[in-house]
Order: structure tokens, then sequence, then C-alpha cells
């Protein structure tokens, strides 16, 4: 019984499937390209996911309906210039508990072109976090950071469980990024 427990997990089993999804990677160029697709799909979500936040947050500080954009409004009651500036000091308040890290965050391009594609999730969250909050207030930031950041780790992370090849991480860290502003802007095509 603890050999075929032993065949199961080597072969059939989570590690298994890892190794064969591995093997599969690097023998053909094919595998890697469905592994883009799926990479791509998954900015996608992210995209949407981002972007609902960022757009929840400005309809619970601001006020407006669903469905409008606080870009397209002609007019806000006068506390709401307040807003602003509270997304401010929020993010300022962050910045400070921030500086006391012993590293400095890697953004996705630098990540790709130095480190391989290696992304840290802990560095990606937080420029998430800060360009959701930002934009969640009302500054006039685009999200595109926040997509492409979280897009490109999800594929680092992909790409570190296959253990991929540092040519073929920084290809998928790279369509990751593209996948997500190809979501952002709704051109699937020209990812």
């Amino acid at each position: 019984m603890g050999a075929l427990l032993q065949w199961w997990r080597v072969h059939i089993g989570p590690v298994g499937l890892l190794v064969r999804l591995r093997s599969l990677v690097r023998r053909r160029e094919s595998w890697l390209v469905l592994l883009a697709v799926i990479v791509g799909a998954l900015a996608g979500i992210v995209v949407t996911a981002l972007r609902e936040i960022s757009y929840g947050l400005q309809r619970l500080l601001y006020q407006i309906p669903h469905g409008t954009r606080l870009s397209a409004l002609d007019s806000l009651p006068l506390d709401a210039a307040l807003i602003p500036a509270l997304g401010g000091v929020l993010l300022a308040l962050i910045a400070f508990v921030l500086r006391r890290r012993k590293t400095r965050s890697v953004d996705l391009v630098e990540a790709n072109a130095l480190h391989g594609g290696k992304l840290s999730m802990s560095d990606s969250l937080i420029v998430t976090g800060q360009t959701v909050v930002s934009n969640g207030f009302g500054a006039s930031v685009g999200l595109e950071a926040a997509y492409t950041q979280m897009s490109g780790v999800l594929a680092s992370s992909l790409g570190d469980l296959l253990q991929l090849r540092r040519s073929d991480m920084r290809k998928l860290v790279g369509c990751g990024a593209a996948g997500a502003i190809a979501a952002a802007f709704g051109a699937p095509l020209t990812g």
C-alpha cells in the first residue's frame, strides 16, 4: 500500500502534476503559450476586481450612484473636497510605516529586466494597495500600475511554482502585464 501511495504522489498527485507540467513547458513552446493564455485570463480577472474595488471605494466615499464615474460628475458637494485630502493623509501614513522596511519595492519592469521576472508578492500588494487607495479617494491616477503589478506577480508566482527558466519567466511576466493593459483598455488582441 505504501508503494502505491508513493507512486500516486510522484506521478499523479500535485507534485507529480507540477513536475509533468514543468517538463511540458520546457519541451514545447506551445505549452508556454497555453500558460500565457491562462495568465492573460487571470490578468483580466485581476483588472475587473481591482477596478470594482476602486470604484466601490469612490461610490462609498462620494455617495455616487452605481454605474456613475467620479470623473463624469459636473460637481460635488463642498464637503467632498476633503476626501482627497484624507486619502493623502492615509497614503502619507502608509509611506511612514513602509519607510521602516529594509528593502525597497521592485516594480514590474525592474523585476523583469534585472531579476529574471521574480516579483515579490508583498511588494506588489503594497504598490497595488497604494494605487487603489489613491484612486479610490479621488486622485487622478490610473489603476494601470496596480493592474500590471498584480498580474505580473501572479505570472511570476506561477512561474516560480513551475520553476520556469529565466527567459520563460520573463516572457510569462510580460504576458501578465500585457494581458492587464489589454483588459484595462478593452483590447484583448493588443496585449
